[in-house]
């Protein structure tokens, strides 16, 4: 018997209500732009919206806080119809240095990759036999401290000049262009010589008022990829050949393992989800580097993994060069230069985790414009340097004659100072050209990653964990 049209009706107009509820429950993928540089909020809102546009294959969830109470995400990937048992462990770990965002760039890309073409054979087949982990910031106070002025450390508060109070005298654009400059003496005829003389100060107002500029800035002075629970701050005058290692690594490694709660955040989220493999992304050199840090390989001690973990990142840069068009190599990274307690000497040292630090950009042209000089190629922005008189600094906001330099000498008469901004100053709130083609080429080395697992014994639980 036929329905009456109107009943007709009112089952369509339910299930569209009923379809329209869904996919505002789901959200929609959210349109990104791989070129542009977004503040930590930003990517938070990206986050949220992935999570919410593919809530059957993506969860999202805190592993800790940092020292301002940011959050550090993770995004989890994984067909959760497949037993957690039956996967093989993979993370993804980026910007444990604030000023590195393009690693930061990197990993948000490879979570919205791998939810955005969950519909796809390869990524079906990837999200039914792994488990994929992605915190694409390890330092979100240096992440947005940042767009200030590159900030590599974490924001542990330090009190730098002493006068009791922690970041008093922070890094301030005063005179309006956007960015933050290192100051130089001098008089309006002769530009600094950089090489040959020390800086005035930093760029600030003096806002401690104790004549020396920018001298208290937001940064700890620790460098977190040199504070993991590994080889910490083993070196001393008999165990280190050179001074390398020490200079390196104990001046700012932290008072002790694991410190700081951002690394700890990563070494907790390490001890609990079984993980075969990791990349940890960075920017500086194009260059995938794996185990050991702090030594070089001895054949008579290292087990065969090591000799795995080169032939993968050999694999790994391959494909990062043949995606970009770009010069990416591979090397141990003791032999790029030697520290101590880095995330991948702990994650393979500790755990048994095949572990690789993914380098993903070097920024700048080089001479000739060849492959192998393993640059960006990009253009940067040009040196820049203003000279303001004393007059010119008092109407910046200067109390010119109390101002000095930190071995206590003012200006002189005929004096005022040179603003030198660098050009790696001048990229704190822009994105590299081609950063689309950066993020596209991280992903395929971190697809070789995971193509070559699972391999060897896989991740060992510390004996110390079952006590």
């Amino acid at each position: 018997m036929k329905k009456p049209a109107w009943r007709i009706l009112s089952l369509a107009l339910t299930l569209i209500l009923l379809l329209g509820a869904a996919a505002a429950e789901t959200g929609a993928a959210p349109e990104i732009d791989w070129d542009a540089r977004y503040t930590y909020a930003e990517l938070e809102g990206q986050l949220e919206a992935i999570a919410a546009a593919y809530p059957e294959i993506a969860r999202l969830y805190p592993i800790g806080t940092s020292y301002q109470e940011r959050k550090l995400w993770c995004m989890e990937l994984t067909n959760p119809e497949v037993p957690g048992e039956e996967k093989t462990g993979i993370a993804v770990l980026a910007n444990i240095h604030g000023g590195e965002r393009e690693s930061a760039s990197s990993a948000m890309y490879f979570a919205w990759w791998l939810a955005t073409e969950s519909g796809s054979a390869r990524v079906q087949e990837i999200l039914d036999n792994y488990t994929v982990y992605v915190v694409p910031v390890i330092n979100p106070d240096g992440y947005e401290q940042s767009f200030v002025y590159n900030t590599r450390q974490n924001l542990r508060p330090r009190d730098l000049n002493g006068d009791g109070t922690p970041f008093s005298d922070p890094y301030t654009d005063i005179d309006g262009d956007g960015y933050i400059a290192t100051l130089y003496r001098g008089t309006a005829d002769a530009q600094p010589d950089r090489r040959a003389q020390a800086a005035f100060g930093m760029e600030s107002p003096d806002w401690d008022k104790n004549g020396v500029l920018g001298d208290d800035p937001r940064n700890s002075g620790i460098d977190m990829n040199r504070t993991f629970d590994y080889q910490w701050n083993r070196f001393d005058v008999e165990t280190v050949e050179t001074g390398v290692v020490g200079t390196n690594a104990w001046s700012r490694a932290g008072s002790a393992p694991a410190s700081e709660p951002e690394v700890r955040a990563v070494q907790n989220f390490l001890l609990n989800n079984e993980i075969d493999a990791l990349a940890t992304l960075h920017t500086g050199i194009q260059c995938v580097l794996y185990p050991w840090c702090y030594r070089a390989y001895d054949e008579s001690v290292d087990s065969e993994e090591i000799p795995f973990m080169r032939e993968v990142a050999a694999k790994m840069a391959a494909a990062f060069q043949e995606t970009t068009g770009r010069g990416f190599y591979s090397m141990s990274s003791y032999e790029d230069y030697p520290t101590n307690a880095e995330l991948i000497d702990y994650a393979y040292g500790r755990l048994n985790i095949h572990a690789y630090t993914i380098e993903v950009y070097n920024g700048g042209k080089s001479a000739d414009g060849s492959v192998e000089a393993c640059k960006w190629e990009n253009a940067l922005p040009e040196e820049k340097w203003v000279f303001y008189d004393q007059d010119q600094l008092a109407e910046l906001g200067l109390d010119v004659a109390s101002l000095m330099d930190e071995s206590g000498e003012g200006l002189q008469a005929g004096e005022g100072l040179w603003f030198y901004t660098s050009a790696a100053a001048q990229m704190v709130d822009r994105a590299p050209e081609d950063q689309s083609t950066m993020v596209q080429g991280c992903r395929d080395a971190l697809l070789t990653m995971i193509d070559s697992e699972p391999s060897g014994a896989g991740y060992t639980r510390p004996e110390y964990l079952n006590w």
